[in-house]
């Protein structure tokens, strides 16, 4: 954002506007520390975030948006996250474009964690040559079902470090010792 007056005028008008709506309003120091601490952003983007925080903000208190929340609006307008369900979608689209391609015979590694797994460890490429068109209907639901049900954050980071949970060689000879 440029240091211009107009700049700074709708920004101010943006703050104002977005904290009225909840029952608020900001001092002139609120608004300075506002500025200096999105200077980064366009105008535009702000008015967005702004737009944004009046249809989907639920909360009232504090009445006056956080920074933090106007960044976090930013970011939501700028690069829009799909709902897991969207993803486990797209993700089903992936591994049959695969399969299609490929055929049961596919070895292909998925980037995305959970599809990796899913089809590392419940399905492979193969079981869905044996499957019929029909079965393949019904394996997208499966597979998106889950697909939902590891995605969620603590999954997904145990997912990632599984590769990491070997013990090395003198640590099982501790545990021998032990007798664990």
């Amino acid at each position: 954002m440029r240091n211009t007056e107009k700049e700074i005028a709708m920004f101010a008008k943006v703050i104002v506007g977005v904290s009225e709506e909840f029952g608020g309003s900001p001092s002139d120091d609120n608004l300075e520390l506002k500025f200096n601490a999105l200077k980064e952003y366009s105008i535009e983007q702000i008015r967005q975030a702004g737009t944004w925080l009046l249809k989907n903000r639920k909360e009232t208190f504090p009445a006056v948006p956080k920074t933090q929340e106007f960044i976090n609006a930013i970011q939501q307008t700028t690069n829009p996250q799909l709902s897991p369900k969207a993803k486990a979608h797209e993700q089903c689209d992936i591994v049959l474009k695969y399969f299609q391609y490929y055929g049961s015979a596919c070895d292909h590694t998925f980037k995305d964690t959970s599809t990796k797994y899913l089809m590392e460890n419940r399905w492979s490429f193969y079981q869905l040559g044996g499957m019929k068109p029909d079965d393949l209907k019904w394996w997208r639901k499966d597979f998106v079902e889950a697909y939902q049900e590891i995605s969620k954050p603590q999954d997904v980071e145990l997912l990632e470090n599984q590769k990491n949970c070997t013990i090395p060689a003198t640590k099982l000879k501790l545990l021998a010792k032990v007798g664990v």
